[in-house]
């Protein structure tokens, strides 16, 4: 795990990742895929959380998930169904525990920021080579967005409602955004900050958060972290206090 703690926050949309320990293959087959995203629909009814874009992986989850209620809820949500993939695993192949140590969760700016998480967690599939397009993944919510399923079970943010009166006109109007308007450098911005435990969002975003929670922060320089390298600016990496 990531020497960053998690910071959770009352109210915000987070990017959570649950990942497997050195790319073990979590999702063997499309039953393993079926009992996931069952557990994930029943367990966020259950812990009162919206859920408004999900992709399972074969070596890992990722959700943008909104507490509704408590936000250790989403904590619990992650601790329950990592366990009941756990137990799975046990009973069919009598394998341990498959994740690293703990999840990774990112807190998202509302806004274009949580509209640009929603398509890198739908795209991430084609991104990494699983599917051709992020229409033809089966294992993600986007095909669901689109209304190709039977069940529409996402909680939509204001962001995407305002997107189109219909589902059809949200739909074709979301399309057109995941091929023309994200922009690369957001996307590494979102993959660093939910591998890093750090916040998705505008750098103004990022310092009000941290001077609220009396978090200290630095600058990085610009790209993937690398060692010893301040120069630039692209952002914050939270420095917990000492305990």
């Amino acid at each position: 795990m990531p020497g960053t703690e998690r910071l959770l926050l009352e109210e915000h949309p987070h990017h959570l990742m649950r990942k497997s320990r050195k790319g073990e293959r979590v999702f063997q087959n499309e039953a393993d895929y079926r009992h996931c995203y069952g557990q994930i629909r029943q367990l966020k009814q259950r812990y009162k959380l919206d859920l408004m874009a999900w992709s399972i992986l074969p070596d890992r989850i990722h959700l943008l998930i909104r507490p509704t209620q408590k936000i250790k809820h989403i904590s619990a949500f992650m601790k329950a169904l990592s366990c009941r993939a756990t137990l799975r695993q046990r009973y069919l192949r009598q394998r341990g525990s498959p994740w690293e140590e703990g999840f990774r969760a990112s807190p998202v700016e509302p806004g274009q920021w949580l509209l640009a998480t929603m398509c890198y967690i739908e795209r991430l599939p084609a991104m990494e080579g699983l599917a051709t397009s992020a229409f033809q993944y089966r294992h993600s919510s986007y095909r669901m967005r689109l209304g190709k399923s039977d069940r529409y079970w996402l909680d939509d943010p204001e962001e995407y409602a305002r997107l189109g009166d219909s589902i059809e006109e949200r739909a074709l109007a979301y399309r057109t955004y995941m091929k023309e308007a994200l922009d690369p450098g957001d996307l590494e911005t979102i993959h660093d900050a939910i591998h890093r435990n750090l916040l998705t969002g505008s750098p103004r975003f990022v310092q009000e958060v941290y001077k609220k929670f009396n978090v200290v922060a630095r600058k990085r320089g610009p790209g993937r972290p690398r060692k010893n390298d301040d120069d630039g600016f692209d952002g914050f990496e939270p420095i917990p206090p000492k305990a």
